[in-house]
């Protein structure tokens, strides 16, 4: 019930934005009591954050374990945010999402806060990266892949940008122009999308809604 409150607003807040209150549209969407939906989530607020965390950290989640194959750490993290922006223009509504809920994303519980600092600290220790503060550095990827996906999300951007965006970040954490360029550039391994993953859920549930005539 959980999954499928979440999946619910998550088509929800992406269509009317995260500013607007959803409460009645989700419980109605979702087709439950609003006792069932105050068992789970009590505020606007608490929901929205519910639904950055999840739809956040799973998509985290698969691109670590692609990332994790690779010993360079700049090779990892540019692969990571080249998978997070190539989702972004497969699935219109996620980039929409993340560009709305913004500052929603950086919650404590928000995986990058668990995996990107680590990719860092070996990027400093290997040389590859020059020392910054940590939360400086991740800072900066963070604001990089908003920015990056808000443009996106215009459908402008050239068919490269997400390479484009991973070697501009790799220049600013201390990478050559010519050694940013080819680890942005490296080959990209495919990031399957499961078809129970709240991202699928709610694109599919998205599509019927706008196909209903009523």
């Amino acid at each position: 019930m959980r999954a499928r409150l979440v999946e619910c607003a998550l088509a929800v807040f992406a269509e009317r934005g995260v500013g607007a209150s959803v409460i009645q549209e989700v419980i109605a969407t979702a087709e439950v009591s609003q006792g069932t939906f105050y068992n789970y989530f009590r505020t606007n607020e608490e929901l929205l954050i519910a639904v950055a965390e999840e739809l956040s950290n799973e998509l985290i989640d698969n691109i670590e374990a692609v990332v994790h194959r690779h010993q360079d750490p700049a090779l990892r993290l540019a692969i990571g945010l080249r998978l997070y922006l190539h989702r972004a223009r497969q699935f219109p509504l996620f980039a929409r999402f993340i560009v709305g809920a913004a500052f929603h994303l950086a919650s404590p519980n928000n995986l990058m806060y668990e995996y990107v600092p680590a990719h860092l600290e070996a990027g400093v220790q290997s040389g590859r990266f020059r020392a910054l503060p940590i939360e400086l550095a991740i800072d900066l990827i963070g604001g990089f892949a908003l920015a990056a996906i808000a443009r996106l999300a215009t459908g402008e951007a050239p068919a490269d940008y997400p390479e484009q965006v991973a070697a501009a970040l790799l220049v600013a954490l201390g990478l050559s122009p010519k050694q940013a360029e080819a680890t942005a550039r490296a080959p990209l391994e495919r990031l399957a999308v499961a078809d129970d993953s709240l991202i699928s859920r709610a694109t599919a549930r998205a599509a019927v809604a706008s196909a209903d005539p009523a």
